[in-house]
């Protein structure tokens, strides 16, 4: 008599062997297009800034105040961090299920509340909408755990990497949308704009809620999707639930003699087993990461996801150098300014950025995951000591070297360590604290871009951009140096159940 599968394997596997159907793209756009949503958020405002401070801050050259500029793009990502880390958590006591969906709802709110912000005597327009950008931040945080933990776990072994690379790159689309919509409205007020230039006060508040359209159009779809069969199987303790979980989502309607109780004795005795479910105490999280190798696991994908922030937002201090040698830094009026400041951000975007996340998605299953993080930290490291070393030689003899070199950091960047440390963790860690552990790394990428962000305005002012870069260039090394050490190759591993289940 042949032996079939025990129970606690059957959903797992069934996921694992599946081919590459509609319906894994279906759960690619799902997740992805929260992700879509989440960078138009975070590219519009930088639009939206400098048109309140023309409608707003006249009476100050039309600029933000600095420290108010820092509360709107700063409230973002306090908030993302506070996502990531609660939805992480939440999403492993409650279920992925249970919590899907959620976080498009706090986008939509935050959002719509943003519309609608204005000011008054007592309370600036600023504030107000750097209070609803703060509610977005929660939002989008709490969409990275969810959205990579759902993409692991309902792949095959053979594709899941170029799922979660999928769902990640929607990120550049999101920019593509933002600047889609930005010269679609922008222009329909152009002679608005010219005849009072707080027309601008309809242009910002437009985009910031056609930004809804992705939220809503994926919403419906992440409330209605099955539990994931992983979860129901490891942390419910329901293995024939978790069958019936893999079925829906396969769109399968075999019945599967074990579940029925009248297979081999091992599995009928495991069906009627009372489910017990996993206790997701504070109590067990800190005994899991006090283990040594858990502790080092989650010390790597979070380190190299902190180093990879700090590249990727401290590379945006040559934006400004970029745009003005190609000519889109300013215009003539205010129409022409913004229009320019639209386009140029459409150029860094093509410039590596995109086809980045694109070559890394097609080839990550290929290459694996650990080899390509170590590849994007390497190359970085040359390029960014090659900028910084000859970094006042480069841009008087050829600025076309410097955009080349440019270029190259950005391609590097998407096609290396930016889209696997969003994998990794997806990975490594056991269904038990999968998103826990994914939302604790993602939490601090952003931590990173924070400093990068704003931290880095002081040391420029100090060392120079060229002495920045160097600092930069010190940690894309460290950030090879901790993918060595600290994260595991996931290329072609089952993911782990069990607290024993995560990657060695």
């Amino acid at each position: 008599m042949t032996t079939t599968p025990r129970t606690s394997k059957l959903a797992a596997s069934k996921l694992d062997e599946a081919g590459f159907t509609k319906h894994h793209v279906k759960a690619v756009v799902v997740a992805g297009v929260g992700f879509l949503a989440d960078q138009y958020d975070l590219f519009i405002i930088n639009l939206i800034v400098p048109m309140i401070g023309y409608v707003y801050f006249s009476s100050n050259h039309s600029t933000i105040p600095d420290t108010q500029k820092s509360l709107l793009t700063s409230a973002v990502n306090f908030g993302a961090v506070i996502g990531q880390f609660s939805f992480g958590f939440l999403a492993d006591k409650f279920g992925r299920k249970r919590m899907y969906g959620t976080e498009l709802m706090i986008i939509i709110v935050g959002t719509l509340a943003g519309t609608i912000a204005g000011e008054s005597p007592y309370l600036s327009v600023v504030a107000t909408l750097g209070m609803c950008r703060f509610v977005q931040g929660v939002g989008i945080g709490a969409d990275y755990p969810m959205s990579a933990t759902i993409a692991a776990e309902f792949a095959n072994i053979k594709n899941r990497g170029m799922m979660m690379a999928a769902v990640f790159s929607m990120q550049g689309f999101g920019l593509l949308f933002g600047v889609i919509v930005a010269l679609i409205v922008l222009p329909a007020f152009h002679s608005a704009i010219e005849s009072d230039v707080k027309a601008l006060d309809h242009v910002w508040r437009i985009l910031l809620v056609v930004g809804l359209l992705p939220a809503f159009l994926a919403l419906y779809s992440r409330l209605t999707i099955p539990e994931s069969p992983r979860y129901t199987t490891d942390i419910s303790g329901d293995k024939a639930q978790a069958m019936k979980d893999a079925n829906k989502f396969l769109q399968h309607e075999e019945t599967v003699v074990e579940l029925t109780g009248h297979g081999d004795d091992d599995a009928a005795t495991e069906v009627v087993e009372t489910p017990k479910k996993y206790d997701h105490s504070w109590a067990n999280l800190k005994r899991f990461f006090g283990v040594w190798r858990n502790a080092k696991l989650l010390f790597g994908t979070s380190a190299s996801w902190f180093l990879i922030d700090v590249a990727l937002y401290g590379l945006g201090l040559n934006n400004s150098i970029i745009l003005s040698k190609i000519g889109f830094a300013s215009g003539d009026n205010v129409y022409d300014s913004m229009l320019k400041i639209v386009l140029g951000n459409l150029i860094i975007a093509l410039l590596g950025n995109l086809p980045g996340y694109f070559v890394a998605a097609a080839t990550i299953d290929k290459i694996g995951r650990r080899r390509l993080q170590l590849i994007g930290f390497s190359a970085l490291t040359v390029f960014y000591a090659i900028i910084a070393i000859f970094y006042h030689q480069i841009l008087a003899t050829s600025t076309t070297l410097f955009i080349v070199l440019y270029t190259l950091a950005q391609f590097f960047i998407n096609f290396g360590p930016n889209v696997t440390t969003f994998i990794v963790p997806g990975e490594c860690f056991p269904t038990e604290w999968r998103a826990t552990a994914h939302g604790i790394s993602a939490a601090c990428g952003k931590i990173g871009a924070f400093i990068a962000s704003y931290g880095f305005t002081p040391v420029t002012a100090a060392i120079g951009v060229n002495g920045t870069i160097g600092v930069l260039a010190g940690a894309m090394f460290l950030g090879a140096v901790v993918t060595w050490w600290a994260v595991p190759e996931t290329k072609g591993t089952e993911l782990g159940g069990g607290e024993s289940g995560g990657v060695v």
